[in-house]
């Protein structure tokens, strides 16, 4: 299996190699290889198929321009440092659409459309109504780039160290955003807590 895993690495080394020199099926095959995982990505942070392709578009041109600039000893491998890309472009939609009327961003929004076991009352159905759009009112008061910092570390798991790589910043400057993110939104949904 380690050997395997060599051989993979190996493999990828050399396609990344080709496609610096131009190569067209290098391209490709990176392409296909990864547009799954930065489509799932965009398509998380804007909500929409049109504006997933856009970033998705945007994040490979983005990379295919600057591929002779990937380097070996700096980058750990060429999914991590699309994953980068792919964030930086996500985070340039979000700014851009914030300067409209943003009705869903990050995953905390799916709260309202996942399954219910049964029916709610009128009453408790009222009541989700006015939770999910207290929730959906403190999340618009984040940044884009505290909405993707507080998602990554919270929604998704991330460690600190993995955030501060893909987002090119120091681990102190993560945690200081999280800080910030999640006094925003105690101080937004606190009147919500202590009415329950």
């Amino acid at each position: 299996m380690m050997k395997h895993e060599v051989d993979m690495s190996v493999n990828n080394r050399w396609i990344i190699m080709l496609a610096k020199e131009g190569n067209e099926s290098a391209f490709r095959e990176l392409y296909e290889n990864n547009y799954e995982m930065i489509y799932q990505l965009a398509y998380r942070y804007s909500k929409s198929q049109q504006d997933a392709e856009d970033i998705l578009q945007e994040t490979f041109i983005k990379a295919f321009k600057g591929i002779k600039k990937f380097d070996f000893n700096v980058s750990t491998n060429f999914p991590s440092w699309i994953y980068q890309i792919g964030i930086n472009c996500s985070l340039d939609h979000l700014r851009k659409r914030k300067k409209r009327k943003a009705d869903q961003v990050g995953s905390l929004t799916d709260i309202h459309n996942e399954p219910k076991a049964q029916d709610p009352s009128p009453e408790k159905s009222t009541i989700v109504n006015q939770t999910v759009s207290q929730v959906k009112d403190a999340l618009k008061i984040l940044s884009p780039r505290q909405r993707i910092i507080f998602d990554l570390r919270h929604l998704q798991h991330r460690a600190l160290k993995e955030i501060s790589d893909q987002l090119q910043c120091s681990q102190s400057t993560v945690k200081k955003q999280l800080q910030r993110a999640v006094s925003k939104l105690r101080n937004q949904l606190e009147p919500l807590w202590r009415e329950e």
